[in-house]
């Protein structure tokens, strides 16, 4: 089972993958946790991506989809890629890669929701920055007050969720790059659409029954 998960910021891509990760034993590519893995390594496609970096800059599709190539060329199947795609050139790029391993996007989940809510979410939410465990003061707080369940980490809060204006701008940036794709994949029957409005169970039971009902789909076959 291959997975996109599509959805603004602060709307749980991490949390599910997360839990997609567990239950459904998928493994979880994050852009982010995937680009930090190849400037550490000062491999040739990392020493690229991290001259954008340093600079502030978006990193050039090209080096983000030779990434992606080269990660799913290792694994081939069973993921859930978190962060990408995020326009439709790379949803074409990534279509090609899949093609030349015989795979294809079983479904893409899509985070729906409310500005509002996703201002509050991110606002109080707090990261490891060590297993990159996500929490929110509100939401999914730890158990302990600062501090990971995990790993005893002391968790920190990124920059970019400090101002509202900040978060808005990064609202709108999504709208505008992302609305293209989630409307290409609605068309190819592909999109599942999870309202994220709601409280964590209920987001979990809405992806269960999708990706049960896609289980049962290829049973059938």
């Amino acid at each position: 089972m291959n997975l996109i998960i599509l959805g603004p910021p602060g709307s749980g891509k991490g949390t599910q993958s997360q839990f997609l990760k567990e239950q459904y034993k998928l493994k979880h590519l994050s852009t982010g946790d995937l680009f930090r893995d190849e400037i550490m390594k000062q491999s040739p496609i990392g020493k690229k991506a991290q001259a954008y970096v340093d600079k502030g800059q978006y990193v050039p599709d090209e080096i983000i989809n030779q990434i992606i190539s080269n990660t799913l060329k290792n694994i081939k199947h069973d993921f859930i890629l978190d962060g990408y795609p995020r326009t439709i050139s790379q949803a074409a790029w990534l279509d090609k890669v899949l093609a030349s391993l015989n795979e294809t996007i079983s479904v893409v989940l899509y985070l729906d929701i409310d500005e509002e809510i996703v201002i509050k979410r991110l606002s109080s939410r707090i990261t490891c920055p060590q297993c990159k465990t996500i929490y929110n003061l509100n939401f999914l707080p730890p158990k302990v007050t600062g501090i990971c369940d995990n790993d005893g980490v002391k968790l920190i809060k990124r920059i970019d969720d400090s101002d509202k204006n900040t978060i808005i701008n990064r609202l709108k940036t999504y709208k505008v790059a992302t609305a293209p794709l989630v409307a290409s994949y609605q068309a190819r029957g592909l999109l599942r659409t999870v309202d994220t409005n709601q409280d964590n169970s209920s987001i979990k039971k809405q992806i269960n029954s999708y990706l049960l009902s896609l289980k049962g789909n290829k049973n059938n076959d």
